[in-house]
């Protein structure tokens, strides 16, 4: 029998319930680093299920981005206009919701699944030109580093409005 993988967070408005299921979390978006904007910008959704006490919600997804700067050097974790991970929540509720992403999310086999069928799809997109080749070649380079991200990592990273 094998055990799911889930974490709650308490809040104001029910409790959020994740789980470590391959669909529960995607990349939306992923921005790679440009002279102008020397950073790497990757949009997660996560669904989750509300609870809240006599009464059962279907599940539902919000997003964020996270910021990886030049060399992994830091992180930032951005908040998205509409369908926020971070919205609604009071400072102890954003707090453990960082603390979801630091010390759970970036831990789990769903999130390191869905990182590393990213780097498939990279693997066999149809590509010709040397520049779209090297293109190609550095997404997965830094696909690859985002699976070696660490707890520590994630829990000094400021939130901030994505802009």
């Amino acid at each position: 029998m094998e055990l799911l993988n889930a974490k709650i967070i308490p809040t104001h408005q029910g409790l959020e319930t994740y789980l470590d299921i391959p669909n529960n979390i995607t990349i939306t978006e992923l921005r790679t680093p440009t002279k102008e904007k020397p950073y790497l910008d990757i949009k997660f959704g996560i669904e989750y299920y509300r609870l809240k006490q006599k009464h059962y919600y279907d599940s539902q997804i919000n997003y964020f981005w996270m910021r990886i700067y030049p060399e992994f050097s830091s992180i930032s974790l951005l908040e998205t206009d509409i369908q926020n991970i971070f919205s609604v929540k009071d400072q102890s509720e954003r707090q453990a919701t960082k603390e979801l992403i630091g010390e759970w999310l970036i831990n789990t086999k769903a999130f390191k699944q869905t990182i590393l069928q990213l780097i498939e799809d990279k693997r066999k997109e149809n590509v010709s030109s040397r520049e779209e080749i090297r293109q190609i070649d550095r997404e997965i380079n830094l696909l690859e580093k985002v699976l070696e991200l660490r707890t520590e990592d994630i829990l000094k990273a400021s939130v901030q409005k994505y802009n």
